[in-house]
């Protein structure tokens, strides 16, 4: 049996899937040529894009489709490269997908400098195994549950104890 998400789209479900910025606000584009010129257009799906010293980049951009749903639409997408987990957000407006590159950013501003202090010798409170950026959090793995109940036997303000993860909250 064939399930639905595996027919072919229609024309119409198509054309009801591309976007284009209109104001900075996302409007249903009906035409193909005009979306795909729009599309095409860097300064026009490009939000925001940061360095973070030579470690990380930030990106953030418009999709031109909603890749969440009709109730919890997501048009905008950030993503750190150079980060080895999962590291991005989504948004369903300009104003989210702003914040989100953000958040991102001061995340990364914060795991570069931990990791050069580590490689400096300067900070060594603790040796993660993985370290995993998110766009409110960074997560430090360690290597058991015990070894994290040693270096943080209780939570405080931004650091909390997620099993053998250590996480700093950005932004509360």
């Amino acid at each position: 049996m064939i399930s639905p998400t595996t027919l072919p789209m229609t024309e119409q479900q198509l054309q009801d899937q591309r976007y284009i910025l209109k104001d900075r606000q996302p409007v249903a584009c009906k035409d193909e040529a005009e979306w795909r010129e729009f599309m095409r257009n860097p300064g026009n799906v490009l939000v925001a894009q940061d360095s973070v010293g030579e470690r990380y980049t930030v990106i953030t951009v418009f999709l031109g489709f909603n890749s969440g749903t009709t109730e919890q639409p997501v048009f905008f997408q950030t993503s750190v490269i150079g980060q080895t987990g999962h590291t991005h957000g989504s948004a369903a407006n300009w104003e989210q997908a702003q914040e989100n590159h953000r958040r991102n950013v001061r995340g990364s501003i914060l795991l570069a400098g931990h990791l050069e202090r580590v490689a400096a010798g300067i900070d060594r409170s603790f040796a993660p195994i993985d370290i995993k950026g998110y766009p409110n959090e960074i997560h430090f793995q360690l290597e058991s549950e015990q070894a994290a109940i040693n270096e943080l036997p209780e939570d405080t303000r931004r650091w909390k104890r997620r099993g053998d993860t250590i996480v700093f909250v950005v932004s509360p």
